[in-house]
């Protein structure tokens, strides 16, 4: 029932896991593909659980609301569908209404613990998340604006459909990657390339990195290193 396989390969999702989200974030740079300003989403948006590796998955998208009771709200089951309408691996991506005034959390152990059967990596919301312990403990991170005790009466209201959450306007099925910096889009165009990107970074930084390190540090030393950056291939990004 519903998708199962994304437009990316298991490799490339392999490769693309083993780049933090500041180094995917020069990259896109360096394509000038949009404003540097853009993509991430705001500070706000924090890592809530002890993360040491990048997290990618597309975007189940949706739009909750937990202030009050409503007559409206969508069944448990529209959500579970709505989870597998998007291909694996899937990162939940959330609006919650209540937004910035948030007063209950979606996401915790039960939550949490259905989210990873259904093959989700892990949640992004600009609401609220709880039992952090928990989730830890299985595995399964929350990004989050709040960290609240209580659900209130936190309910759906529509799914998979596009949201603005920490700045970035997203869609179903995008691409999104969050370690403990915390979340950025990737346009699932330049997905391919960035592995690549990625290394001619590190080349290039290496160069200004082991100057930095040699214990003889001067101004022209550094000039010299940021030159050979450049004959790498490096811009002006610092």
């Amino acid at each position: 029932m519903g998708a199962t396989t994304g437009p990316l390969s298991e490799e490339l999702l392999d490769q693309l896991r083993k780049i933090d989200t500041p180094t995917i974030a020069n990259a896109l740079e360096l394509m000038d593909i949009r404003p540097r300003t853009e993509g991430f989403l705001r500070p706000e948006i924090k890592s809530q659980s002890p993360v040491t590796e990048t997290f990618i998955g597309y975007a189940v998208t949706g739009v909750i609301s937990a202030r009050q009771k409503s007559p409206n709200a969508l069944e448990r089951s529209d959500y579970y569908k709505a989870i597998l309408d998007i291909p694996s691996p899937r990162m939940i991506v959330f609006h919650d209404l209540d937004y910035p005034e948030t007063i209950g959390s979606y996401w915790g152990e039960i939550q949490g613990n259905i989210a990873l059967g259904l093959d989700c990596v892990g949640v992004v919301t600009d609401g609220g998340v709880r039992d952090l312990k928990e989730a830890e403990e299985m595995g399964f991170p929350f990004w989050a604006k709040e960290v609240l005790v209580s659900h209130g009466y936190v309910h759906g209201i529509a799914y998979n459909v596009p949201v603005d959450v920490g700045g970035v306007y997203i869609q179903p099925s995008d691409l999104i990657a969050a370690d403990l910096h915390g979340a950025i889009h990737i346009p699932l165009d330049a997905a391919a390339r960035l592995p690549d990107a990625a290394a001619a970074l590190a080349d290039q930084e290496e160069a200004v990195i082991s100057v930095a390190r040699s214990g003889n540090v001067t101004v022209d030393s550094l000039a010299e290193a940021w030159a050979e950056s450049a004959r790498r291939g490096s811009k002006n990004s610092y």
